[in-house]
């Protein structure tokens, strides 16, 4: 992607196989068995020489040890490990599929891909931000990632994407990880059940796995919106089977924020780095 980690970041993947191979086809001891089963590398704030993080670590199983802590999509665009007061609070926006926002790096297999920066989507009114203060201290983030909504829409199918994102001091956006859910698969891949129009559902979004450390300074921000074309075919919101016809609806999406309706984000806190002299390896 955008950003340039330190060059020990480099896995040498056939050195390993071959190190592997060799142990195993040759009859070579050369301490492969002994190698710790998982290896990974924990990222960090690349424009900080004194960051914590940017380093490859090892350990006996995954996920390694790490508190699952909640940060909750609260109003005004506020991201926050307090639970949301308000007894009623939401925050709606129109999806058009004929206007889908655009995909903007990620684990993308031919596009650009990586931690490209989210502000180049531009101020779209379909894109929903949720944002932390500046951190006070370091925070590692080690391990999977869940995304947790409470939706609701006046169509009978439509999608949802959320993102993880790294603000740095400067603004820039750096994407962490990102998934979407059809909600007519929210029970399950192996049926379909439609939205009823107003009615609120439960959404859980798997984010898969990451390892980084948000620096001092940084934000954490979660982004929700309804497309990212192209890497999800966007959802037309009628409801019909994939490419059943050309005909497209523009949804009216909704995200619950209230004690009823805590739409969070899960993250691994593995350590909070107060108070100690770190820097990079």
């Amino acid at each position: 992607g955008d950003l340039v980690f330190p060059d020990h970041a480099h896995f040498d993947r056939d050195a390993h196989l071959i190190r592997w191979f060799d142990h195993h086809l040759k009859g070579i001891e050369n301490g492969a068995m002994a190698d710790p089963p998982v290896k990974y590398y924990v990222m960090g704030d690349v424009t900080d020489p004194n960051a914590p993080g940017n380093e490859w670590r090892t350990a006996q199983a995954w996920p390694v040890p790490a508190k699952n802590t909640s940060y909750y999509l609260n109003p005004n665009g506020e991201l926050s490990e307090k639970i949301p007061r308000e007894k009623e609070s939401a925050t709606s926006y129109q999806y058009d599929p004929k206007n889908p926002v655009k995909t903007i790096g990620g684990a993308n297999l031919f596009a650009r891909k990586g931690p490209s920066d989210q502000r180049a989507i531009g101020e779209r009114k379909d894109v929903l931000k949720f944002v932390t203060a500046p951190l006070e201290a370091p925070v590692e983030v080690t391990g999977p990632l869940t995304v947790e909504l409470w939706v609701s829409s006046d169509c009978p199918d439509t999608d949802f994407m959320a993102k993880l994102i790294d603000v740095y001091p400067d603004g820039t956006e750096r994407l962490v990880q990102d998934n979407g859910l059809r909600a007519r698969f929210r029970e399950g891949f192996d049926h379909e059940v439609m939205m009823k129009k107003g009615e609120v559902y439960k959404l859980k979004l798997d984010l898969w796995s990451t390892s980084l450390i948000f620096n001092k300074g940084h934000r954490i921000a979660v982004h929700v919106t309804s497309s990212n074309d192209p890497r999800f075919d966007p959802n037309p919101n009628t409801g019909k089977p994939l490419r059943a016809d050309n005909e497209m609806r523009v949804a009216t999406n909704t995200i619950h924020h209230d004690q009823a309706h805590p739409s969070r984000i899960l993250l691994p806190v593995v350590e909070v780095y107060e108070n100690k002299a770190v820097s990079a390896r």
